[in-house]
Formats: C-alpha cells, structure tokens, sequence
C-alpha cells in the first residue's frame, strides 16, 4: 500500500478488485522524469488516440442507451471530452447488485471500475468525523455506477464483447 490507501496499484488491476480503502491523508506525488518524456511522446499519438476512444464512447452509448442506462455525456455542444472514462449508470441498482454485476464481468475476463468512492465512506475520513448520510447525493451518484472499459487499444470485437457481457449481466444478476 502506498499514499495511505489500502492497496497498491497492482492489486487494484486485477479482475474485479477495484475497491480499496484510503486509510490515512497522504500526497499522491509519482511522476518521474522518464514518466514525463513518456508523456511527451505520447502527445504525438494524442489526436489518434482521442479518436478511437470516442468512437467507442460512441458504440457504447449507442448500445446501451436503449436499455435504459444511461452514460456520461461526452458529446455535448461547447465542450470537447477526450472520453477518459466510461461512466455506466443503472437504474434501480443499488451497491450490491452493482459489485455483483462487476464480479460477473471480472469472471468472463472484462476489469471495469467504480469512479469514485465518495471520500467519507473511506476510513481516513470516517476518523476525522465524516459521515456518508450527510452525502446522500455523492453516495447516490456512486451506487449504480460501473466504469466500463475503454483504451485506444480496445479492439470492436472487444467492445462487442464487454457490450454483451454486460448486457447478458444486467439480466442474469438480480
């Protein structure tokens, strides 16, 4: 563990392991120099990149916006996103349907995610007095809400894939 959380990045990659417990305040500070020249290089790849993932967001929303679940909104007049992160929201789900629906995904080898757990349902937190009933607005944004994947690299068969899986979910976990 690291930065006060109960988990270190690997362990969060795995399969269905995203949630952790940020156990005490600490700095996040873990950019190296190499991390930045990386970045520098990656910037060449940026337009390509931004591409491919909002052809995904859009394949997304395209599939599950008529089964009633609703999406982050990357393609609103005024703004552009560059699609970071696939925010899935089901209606009617609470907690633990959701992190069963998670487990499902994780078996059938799909990693998704929870963005993000509201800061006073961690223990850092919680000891220094916070309490998430006084959050019912942040809990309730958190509860329903699956990260789906989505990187540059994801092929469409892939895309079909998770698409499936988490359709077939939907219905096979009550």
């Amino acid at each position: 563990a690291l930065h006060g959380q109960s988990k270190d990045a690997l362990s969060k990659l795995k399969p269905g392991a995203w949630e952790y417990d940020i156990t005490s305040l600490a700095y996040k500070n873990n950019m190296t120099d190499i991390m930045a020249a990386i970045g520098l290089v990656q910037l060449d790849r940026y337009d390509a990149m931004v591409s491919r993932r909002r052809q995904i967001a859009q394949t997304y929303d395209a599939a599950l916006i008529p089964l009633g679940i609703s999406t982050r909104d990357h393609f609103e007049e005024g703004y552009f996103s560059n699609c970071h992160l696939l925010l899935s929201r089901i209606p009617n789900c609470d907690s633990h349907r959701r992190n069963r629906i998670i487990q499902y995904m994780a078996e059938r080898g799909i990693a998704c995610n929870v963005h993000y757990k509201p800061l006073p349902m961690f223990s850092a937190y919680r000891k220094l007095g916070f309490d998430i009933s006084d959050y019912p607005m942040a809990y309730a944004q958190f509860e329903n809400e699956i990260t789906l994947p989505l990187h540059s690299l994801l092929t469409d068969e892939e895309v079909s894939y998770v698409i499936n899986v988490f359709q077939t979910a939907l219905d096979v976990v009550k």
